[in-house]
């Protein structure tokens, strides 16, 4: 499970004091917690159960710009959430991308899937207008 950690990046290696969240993403989704690279975030579309990781790190746009340390790092983190939307919403696939063509901040998706949802088989993105979460439901 996702654990919120005390400890955050050594902001020497990440310019993390410099790090803001791009404000497409913020208006687009929830808080979650902080893992020690990325903000988790819950995209506001409750026809899917879907997770944005973002790194912390001022300026990044690419995976490839990433220290390799740090990236193996993002990765984990990513896996960690993956395993938390399998655990919770026992998902027949997960989707995982990272895009950036409308929002240069690098962010990860972690799209659980089904069947039966408003997207499938086709990708969620751009698919049909998003429904937000029921504040009661957040």
């Amino acid at each position: 499970m996702m654990q919120q950690t005390d400890q955050p990046l050594a902001s020497s290696t990440t310019n993390e004091a410099a790090w803001k969240l791009h404000p497409q993403l913020l208006a687009d989704s929830i808080p979650v917690t902080e893992l020690p690279i990325c903000a988790v975030r819950l995209l506001d579309d409750a026809r899917f159960p879907w997770i944005l990781l973002i790194p912390r790190i001022a300026g990044l746009t690419q995976w490839l710009d990433m220290p390799q340390d740090i990236a193996h790092q993002v990765l984990d983190e990513v896996n960690e959430a993956q395993q938390v939307l399998q655990q919770i919403f026992t998902p027949i696939r997960i989707n995982v991308a990272a895009i950036g063509n409308r929002v240069d901040q690098l962010h990860i998706h972690c799209v659980a899937r089904f069947s039966n949802d408003a997207a499938w088989p086709d990708v969620v993105w751009g698919h049909g207008t998003r429904q937000p979460y029921n504040p009661l439901d957040r």
